[in-house]
């Protein structure tokens, strides 16, 4: 449910020029980061101009475009292949979102492009599938190549540049295959963004500051300077090192912005001496980490696919009491973040705000063990290996976890949005697009010490589209074990009772199979259930499947259009259906293309025999 916007300039000429840029529906509602930096281009056809070879939309898992937005994309296979935008706001920040073929090795493969603005060539870019391209046939992805019953994963990856000059409103940018290299280069889109002035040491607050000066290793350097504001200038850092953030309270790290300041971390993903070293880890309170991009040298998620070898996350441990971390980006790690209070210091009030968390090979940002009070916010999250958002109560419990007006893109393993237990965790104004497998599940598919009885999990003002899976082949369908997953997923209770989940205000759009899965097993239950305000539009399966369903629900202003196998499986005794809200007598309406507007109930009782004060479900079926 996107739109385009085309906004009319003139030239020197007087002659108007359209931009193409792309804009999301989900923005007029303020869902998903409606106020990032960044416009969107996609390289699909009307909505640019190309020379290279469109790939048609495509939900086989086994095309490469299946993992692209919206499953289409642009290859550009000659020399001097193009595609090309009119820019609708001025800047120098480019992503592109590329995929270039693996090599025999799992190493990547290389291929520049050059990129113009107007007819002036500003840079030549290297593209680099090293990060890309994830092979599973068992449990956990890995780098290198698989043959036979295999899963293949993370074909697109992103690079990210500072052009010399601004490309302006109403002129053109291009990008432009320039290595005779006989390598397809795949684009999906670009995106480009002014890029504030670099942060400046003189500019930082404090009197108790350090600026690193380029000698010797960053991590040695910041752990001689904790309890410090702590610059870190323009540049790319290495280090063989993670950096530790838990002797000294009211650190304060301070790069000159994310497309200044690179802490690079060199120690490979497949060394079995070397597998952990990279990322922060913070226990101490009052932190700060600002303006900084991390990435890292680690391409798969485990050493060796061995669980017990994580590789790093780019920001771990609790964080103490009161930290902030903002304006950074991350990617290529195991975990954009994992944040858990395992030495029992503490996990509170943790605030993220206007970062990214990217290409990372299992989850976005997770908030675990004994985890209270943080807030994640304007974020956007794309192309990670597991749950974008999540919060799971492993141990003591997660309380109050909130993740808000952050968009989530391209997952392409478990769930956009996942909670697994805890008190109270919400999330609301999310936008969450192109998942593989859910874009939300609330269940208890993992072991911890599940939800509290008595309080709610609420999640309000959300957009769900094009997410969910159907079961098939291993590789061409289905989730990484073939199974059929749901665009939401409530249930499935392995380990504990899923009580009180409040979905209110949730629209679940073009789901690729069954829009809600509902389910219950192992003798649990998912007792207070609310769908309050639901809109299912379009799915490849049914609008609400049950499976085992024991508990019950209550529902108001449920609606459910265009699904390919009906509204609903059929009702369960084991799980109880409440009415809540009005209904007036609403008539039969007849619209102009044929099509009739008919009131049922969860029940399946049409509007005429409905009670007064019942809620209804409104269905469109087609006039025969």
């Amino acid at each position: 449910m996107n739109r385009i916007v085309s906004l009319l300039f003139f030239g020197c000429m007087g002659i108007a020029v359209q931009a193409q840029v792309y804009t999301f529906a989900t923005d007029a509602q303020e869902r998903g980061y409606y106020n990032r930096p960044y416009e969107r281009y996609e390289a699909e056809p009307n909505l640019c101009e190309a020379s290279g070879v469109f790939l048609a939309p495509s939900d086989d898992q086994r095309d490469l475009q299946s993992e692209a937005s919206h499953q289409q994309a642009l290859q550009l296979r000659n020399t001097t292949d193009s595609v090309s935008w009119i820019i609708n706001k001025a800047g120098e920040g480019l992503t592109l979102r590329f995929s270039l073929p693996d090599n025999e090795q799992g190493t990547g493969r290389t291929s520049d492009i050059d990129i113009y603005a107007g007819g002036t060539k500003l840079k030549t870019l290297r593209l680099d599938s090293r990060w890309a391209w994830q092979y599973c046939n068992a449990n956990y992805p890995q780098n290198a190549p698989l043959t036979g019953n295999v899963i293949i994963r993370m074909r697109f990856d992103e690079v990210h540049t500072r052009l010399s000059r601004k490309i302006q409103t109403g002129e053109r940018l291009t990008i432009r295959k320039s290595a005779n290299d006989n390598i397809t280069c795949t684009i999906d889109f670009a995106e480009l963004e002014p890029v504030p002035a670099a942060v400046t040491f003189e500019s930082v607050s404090g009197s108790n500051k350090v600026a690193f000066n380029g000698s010797g290793d960053i991590a040695d350097f910041i752990a001689a300077h904790e309890g410090q504001t702590i610059y870190i200038p323009e540049g790319r850092w290495e280090t063989a090192k993670r950096i530790y953030l838990r002797s000294q309270n009211n650190t304060r790290l301070i790069g000159a912005g994310m497309w200044y300041s690179e802490i690079y971390y060199t120690a490979p993903s497949d060394n079995i001496s070397t597998y952990d070293k990279r990322g922060i880890e913070a226990s101490s309170d009052n932190l700060v980490v600002e303006g900084l991009y991390f990435n890292t040298a680690c391409r798969q998620r485990y050493y060796n696919q061995e669980d017990s070898k994580q590789v790093g996350k780019a920001f771990m441990g609790g964080w103490g009491t009161g930290s902030v971390i903002r304006n950074c980006w991350a990617e290529h790690f195991e975990c954009g973040a994992w944040i858990a209070d395992y030495s029992g210091k503490s996990s509170k009030n943790l605030l993220v705000e206007h970062c990214r968390f990217r290409n990372n090979y299992a989850d976005g940002f997770n908030c675990s063990q004994a985890s209270e009070g943080h807030t994640i916010r304007y974020c956007s999250f794309r192309n990670n290996g597991d749950d974008d958002m999540a919060s799971w109560s492993t141990g003591r419990r997660t309380k109050n976890i909130e993740f808000s007006y952050c968009t989530a893109e391209n997952n392409w393993r478990a769930s956009s949005l996942g909670f697994f237990g805890g008190t109270a965790p919400s999330a609301h104004h999310l936008a969450i697009f192109d998942a593989l497998e859910s874009g939300i599940r609330v269940n208890a598919d993992f072991a911890g010490t599940g939800f509290t009885a008595g309080s709610a999990v609420t999640i309000h003002d959300v957009t769900v589209s094009h997410c969910g899976c159907v079961s098939g082949t291993k590789g061409s369908k289905g989730d990484f074990w073939a199974n059929a997953q749901g665009a939401v997923n409530i249930g499935n209770t392995n380990y504990y009772d899923v009580p009180n989940v409040h979905l209110n205000d949730i629209d679940v759009l073009d789901s690729r199979g069954n829009a809600f899965y509902i389910r219950s097993k192992s003798g649990k239950n998912l007792n207070g259930l609310t769908l309050n305000d639901i809109r299912i539009d379009g799915a490849g399966g049914y609008g609400i499947y049950y499976s085992g369903a024991t508990g019950d629900v209550y529902y108001c202003h449920l609606e459910i259009y265009n699904c390919a196998k009906g509204e609903q499986t059929a009702h369960m005794p084991t799980f109880v259906i409440h009415e809540c809200g009005e209904n007036t007598g609403i008539p039969f309406e007849s619209s102009a293309d044929g099509e009739e507007t008919v009131y049922y109930d969860l029940l399946g009782r049409p509007a005429t025999t409905l009670q007064p004060n019942s809620l209804y479900k409104r269905v469109i079926k087609k006039q025969h």
